[in-house]
């Protein structure tokens, strides 16, 4: 029942995240919609904001904050609404940099890499070598990937038109991503025939544990 529960809240994750690329880049694309693009900028971080200030101890101290915020986003909605792609490109560099800095701070020398600490949930402690090697280039692996896609993000909010970016940010970083996963999981079986091979939904459990995250979305 529980694997069930779990299974049917990422199926729901992954149709949430789905829809609203989709309605991103429609609003990207159709004159009209402006409004429709800031909503989606500002009601991911709304979410995120009034879910952590109601879970705090210090939530009646800090709700007056979250509608004086409110009010100044209303008061200044009509500014925000001409510029509303500057907030969706923002969330996109925003969201993968910060998921490459989660990976790249684990290189430092005296850190265990990411990939390396999932693996350890797997296979267990110590590491042998050639894994904690291959780990180490696998954390290295996905730092580059998030840095290049803000990187590619930043080219073309720069240089294309906001429809080109919308593509990339909102229809192709994601399949990218999971075909990084993919791509990782079979150049495993080459790097390490003799280590016994864990599935993906393995890793992804190991993640999960790790973190105390649900399932992770890719914008």
């Amino acid at each position: 029942m529980k694997r069930t529960g779990s299974i049917a809240r990422g199926m729901a994750s992954a149709v949430l995240v789905i829809a609203y690329e989709a309605g991103a880049h429609h609003a990207v694309g159709t004159p009209g919609l402006e409004g429709l693009g800031l909503t989606l900028v500002l009601a991911p971080a709304a979410a995120l904001a009034l879910g952590t200030v109601l879970r705090s101890p210090r939530r009646f101290m800090l709700l007056p904050l979250v509608a004086a915020a409110a009010a100044v986003v209303w008061v200044s909605r009509g500014a925000l609404v001409r510029h509303y792609e500057w907030g969706l490109f923002l969330e996109h560099v925003l969201f993968n940099g910060a998921l490459g800095y989660l990976f790249g701070r684990t290189l430092v020398r005296g850190r265990e890499p990411l990939c390396s600490r999932f693996a350890a949930m797997v296979h267990g402690r110590p590491l042998a070598p050639e894994i904690a090697a291959y780990t180490r280039c696998i954390t290295a692996a996905w730092t580059s990937f998030f840095a290049g896609v803000v990187a590619v993000s930043a080219l073309l909010f720069a240089t294309a038109s906001i429809e080109t970016w919308s593509t990339f940010a909102n229809y192709l970083t994601l399949p990218l991503a999971a075909l990084m996963f993919i791509g990782e999981h079979a150049c495993r079986r080459f790097a390490l025939p003799n280590v016994r091979r864990s599935g993906m939904a393995e890793s992804f459990r190991a993640y999960r544990r790790s973190t105390g995250a649900g399932p992770v979305p890719f914008r």
